[in-house]
């Protein structure tokens, strides 16, 4: 009897125990909400914790709570939000707009802060703005959306590459690029990651942003963190797909076979009435006066390289979601793209996996991972002798492109579809990801330990058949040519961060505390092997060739350790301080040499916070200043520092050792000192305007400075310059209208940059590079050394000497240009230096209007101040100098505008056979410098959204987007080139710790590179 009431007594409170614990916590659902509807991605955390949920596409979550908890729900632009739970287990949320948009959330160097908090220079950019682009790459969708961030793009080859700047360039050998973070992960580039995959973009553009990053980050950073699924969020799926064409921006306009017959007579016949003048002698040749025969043929080379309406395709498909203690992402996604010239072919599939797993409420642990693959069949680039499309320009138009058999034929100028005859494909893979533990041991502390790694493979295959140009050996032989290389680069990143956050003072003073060490490693791992003789067009492997007669194989490491810490402070949402260091261990240099340090600091005032700012049209008013120093190593060799020998010196046929380069023991780290005032202001609640004042100075630079020949080298590697960057920036965002059904957004960028080089490791205090580029004292990188041109001579011209008597006589027609020396004559000692290569101002704008479920997107970018030296004008306005009997060069129909005794104000100077006329008048001088300012509409989209869905039978489909889209259809400029945006970018070569980067210093130079596109394209967005 005792035991049946012991029993119940038992089961008496066994149940009391589960109701009690029914009663402690219980499940909260509810949905999330503004005045428009639903709202999708809102973080909801029990406050007290960091982890939390995500409200999925309808605004919906659900977490475990007890009764008393409070949720905290914060969104970007919407005022944080405080509820407690009751007794009811469904609890909705109205959240409004948040007038002070200071508050969003910004991601910066190992962390994140509240805008209204920040003391440095950062720029956000709206996912919204980079979705529906197709691009190869996502800076080329970064293009004009912020202040200081100058992007350069030619874009007419399939993948092209882009070349990023912030707030200009600071060093000569060194690397010029951003350092890019992907969830937090250094990257070489952002090949790796789909557009659709991101969820933020952060620009880190002051030393006191930037400094954190240490030794890498001279150039800026750009943060990017990718998409996660919600905790408690039902499964999602999205599904987006484009398909469109494009085709050349712009066309140039050549000489047809009549044209250029015409031209080359009046050439001769210039050529002849000066040898009967007695000005010139005759030609050794006589064939060279043999009147050019006409020609059954008139060929547009451009239609045989170009193609037209080169398809470009993207698919991307996702799905996320998560439980209790879960939440995922997974993406997968292809772009495929053919370029605007035939062969030429770009094709890239990317996997990226994001994994969370809450262990319990101290420790959850993830993996970010990401796999890419690429195939592509490359043309040549712009500055080989094989590129089609700057053959195409020059080829002769009264020639057969073909000979007897149906092949490429061999004439005196290179025939553009030699490039065709090369069959080769380059891959690539890449697989990385980070595995990370995140150990809060008490409320206010949060540990995390990650190890990081990418894995790079390339596979390039290369043939050349005997029965094409290029399959001959170096005596004209058809023995064919096989090539095959492989690369396996490698690199992996340990890092431990311990953060403490708290508040005090009555939650007065925030205070932020991060510590942190890093280590990372590079391994780059290099061979190929070639080989000819092959005895059939079908057997295009190496396995076939009759003679292996080259190879190579090597690796090469790298390291670098890190210990920073950083300190943030915030009272009463005033006054705003920060402080950071950074300690830098390099293996590139000599122990003495090898640790850098890199502080920076902060402060920030928010005056419209004061009880005595009261200015009604005034909502937000912030003042900001950072000081800070910043490092650069990353382009020198793996081992710049080291007394280095190589193996392999090769003398009478014995193996040896010899030195790489001369040793320099004191050769250190760039360091760069930067220092930004800034201002963010709203006006009546619509207007932002943050405007920011910089100077930076980058001192010790690295690059080569010339040695006595007697040391056995040309050049040695040292600290040899400083390069001064000072400018200001102004970004607006306007929220015009903001009705129920209209809207009406518009945002602006604009940005000066004075770029300088105050010292050069020469003598002269200017060293000359490429083909007319200088680096000069007192000069921007992007300079060019050249005469000056006065024009072309009306009627004959003496120049005159200093003492007055008569020098160089310029016959009627030809060039004259300016003689600074005063001595007479035209020679390199006249030249001077003309700027404009990089253009010092820059900037871009976007407007996007939506009526009900329509929506109008424009976007454009602009510079001003840019010059283009129009190299490829060279050849193309040559006159016919070539001459008899090759007649090479095609040329420009501008040429045709040349000087005559009836049109003595031409633009060009006469025609003329004899190579010492026309050396004279295509001298490279600034006869091809030409204003390149630009205005270029980048985008226009007009899409629908399908609302009717939401009160339809099919609940299946969340959200359905239709779209069309146009990128490039409008460029106005003066440039006569094809594109004002030029720049040689090599789509081929892998970005890498140790690559050189000299492409600024010779910025602006037009190789008749390949152009940029338009393009024209549908697309859908469907999400399930």
């Amino acid at each position: 009897m005792n035991l049946h009431w012991k029993n119940v007594i038992c089961v008496f409170f066994f149940f009391g125990f589960l109701l009690n614990m029914s009663a402690q916590e219980k499940k909260i659902t509810g949905v999330v909400s503004d005045s428009a509807g639903p709202l999708p991605g809102v973080n909801v955390i029990l406050k007290g914790t960091t982890i939390g949920t995500e409200t999925d596409f309808d605004g919906k979550y659900s977490l475990k709570a007890k009764t008393g908890d409070v949720l905290v729900f914060s969104f970007v632009g919407m005022q944080v939000t405080e509820k407690t739970v009751g007794a009811a287990s469904e609890l909705n949320v109205l959240m409004k707009e948040d007038a002070n948009l200071l508050e969003e959330i910004v991601i910066v160097g190992y962390g994140s802060t509240s805008k209204k908090d920040l003391t440095g220079s950062v720029a956000t950019i709206g996912v919204e703005q980079l979705q529906d682009k197709p691009v190869a790459n996502v800076t080329q969708a970064l293009q004009g959306k912020t202040s200081g961030l100058q992007i350069v793009s030619t874009g007419g080859r399939a993948g092209d590459a882009t070349q990023i700047s912030i707030r200009g360039n600071g060093s000569l050998s060194a690397s010029n690029s951003a350092l890019y973070i992907i969830d937090g992960v250094p990257q070489e580039d952002m090949s790796g990651i789909s557009p659709e995959d991101i969820k933020s973009i952060s620009i880190l553009k002051d030393a006191a942003s930037t400094a954190i990053y240490g030794s890498r980050a001279s150039n800026g950073v750009v943060l990017i963190q990718t998409n996660r699924g919600g905790y408690q969020q039902d499964i999602s799926v999205s599904f987006n797909t484009s398909y469109g064409f494009q085709n050349i921006i712009k066309r140039p306009e050549l000489l047809n076979a009549t044209q250029y017959k015409n031209v080359l007579d009046v050439a001769r016949v210039n050529y002849e009435q000066d040898i009967a003048s007695g000005v010139l002698n005759g030609p050794k040749d006589p064939t060279e006066l043999t009147p050019l025969p006409s020609s059954p043929y008139n060929i547009d080379w451009l239609k045989l390289v170009l193609r037209d309406n080169a398809a470009v395709k993207r698919h991307q498909f996702s799905i996320s979601g998560g439980g209790e203690n879960t939440r995922a992402y997974l993406s997968a996604s292809l772009f495929d793209q053919e370029g605007i010239i035939k062969e030429d072919n770009y094709r890239v599939g990317r996997i990226k996996l994001n994994v969370e797993q809450k262990m319990n409420d101290y420790v959850k642990f993830g993996i970010n991972s990401f796999f890419s693959y690429s195939e592509s069949t490359p043309i040549a680039d712009d500055n080989s002798t094989y590129q089609p499309y700057s053959n195409a320009l020059r080829a002769r138009p009264d020639v057969n492109p073909y000979d007897a058999d149906g092949k490429a034929a061999i004439h005196s100028f290179t025939n553009p579809l030699f490039a065709f005859e090369r069959q080769v494909t380059d891959k690539w893979q890449n697989l990385g990801g980070t595995l990370f533990f995140d150990v809060t041991p008490i409320e206010s502390v949060v540990w995390r330990s990650a190890f990081s790694g990418n894995i790079r493979n390339n596979r390039y295959n290369r043939y050349d058949a005997p029965n094409t140009r290029r399959g001959l050996n170096g005596d004209g032989e058809p023995t064919g040519y096989g090539y095959y290389s492989t690369a396996n680069n490698r690199d992996y990143l340990i890092e431990n961060t311990v953060t403490y956050t708290d508040r005090f003072a009555n939650d007065k003073l925030k205070l932020t505390l991060l510590g942190g060490h890093s280590f990372q490693q590079w391994d780059y791992e290099d061979s190929y092997v070639a080989g000819e003789k092959f005895p059939s067009s079908d057997l295009n492997w190496l396995y076939s060739a009759g003679e292996i007669n080259q190879g190579r194989s090597y690796i090469k490491s790298m390291a670098l350790e890190s210990y920073f810490t950083r300190l943030q402070l915030s009272w009463n949402s005033k006054y705003h301080f920060m402080v950071s260091t950074r300690y830098d261990g390099s293996s590139k240099f000599t122990e003495e040499n090898k640790w850098g340090s890199f502080p920076a600091a902060s402060i920030g005032w928010t005056i419209s916070n004061e009880k005595f700012f009261n200015v009604p049209a005034i909502t937000e008013l912030k003042a900001r200043a950072s000081f800070g120093y910043t490092g650069n190593q990353t382009g020198i060799s793996y081992a710049s520092g080291q007394n280095l020998l190589a193996s392999g010196a090769n003398y009478d046929q014995a193996p040896g050792l010899a030195a790489t380069e001369i040793f320099n023991k004191n050769l250190k780290w760039e360091k760069g000192e930067a220092f930004n005032v800034g201002l963010d202001v709203t006006l009546f609640n619509k207007l932002d305007v943050n405007f920011d004042y910089y100077e930076k100075e980058t001192q010790d630079l690295l690059s080569r400075v010339n040695v006595p020949q007697e040391s056995g080298f040309g050049t040695m590697l040292a600290n040899v310059g400083n390069i001064s960057n000072k400018g200001f920036e102004v970004n607006l965002n306007a929220r015009i209208l903001e009705k129920e059904d209209f809207k009406w957004n518009f945002g602006a960028n604009f940005s000066y940059n004075d770029n300088k080089v105050l010292k050069v490791g020469a003598e002269s205090g200017q060293y000359e590079t490429g083909f007319v580029s200088v680096v000069k004292e007192g000069s921007p990188l992007g300079s060019f050394f050249l005469l000056e041109s006065a024009g072309v001579a009306s009627e004959s011209y003496t120049y005159k000497k200093a003492d007055g008597t008569d020098g160089h006589t310029v016959a009627a027609g030809d060039m004259i240009y300016v003689d600074r020396n005063g001595d007479g004559k035209i020679s390199d000692a006249d030249r001077r230096v003309f700027e404009g290569g990089i253009a010092p101002m820059y900037g871009g704008f976007n407007t996007t209007v939506e009526y009900k479920g329509f929506d109008l997107g424009i976007s454009g970018q602009y510079s001003i101040g840019k010059k283009v030296y129009a190299a490829f004008k060279e050849r193309l306005l040559n006159g016919g100098a070539v001459g008899a009997p090759a007649y090479s060069n095609n040329m420009l129909t501008e040429m045709l505008d040349y000087w005559t005794p009836t049109n003595t104000n031409a633009s060009n100077p006469r025609p003329h056979l004899s190579s010492v006329v026309s050396e004279w008048n295509m001298k490279r001088s600034s006869r091809f410098l030409e204003d390149a300012d630009y205005l270029r509409i980048s985008d226009i989209t007009l899409g629908y959204n399908f609302d009717f869905l939401k009160d339809s039978d099919v609940k299946f489909i969340k959200s359905l987007r239709l779209y069309a889209q146009v990128r490039n259809p409008f460029t106005f400029t003066k440039y006569s080139g094809t594109d004002p945006e030029t720049n040689y970018v090599d789509q081929s070569a892998e970005s890498s710790q140790d690559r050189s980067d000299r492409s600024k210093i010779e910025a602006g130079v037009d190789l008749g590179g390949i152009p940029n596109v338009k393009s024209f394209l549908v697309g859908l967005n469907v999400k399930f």
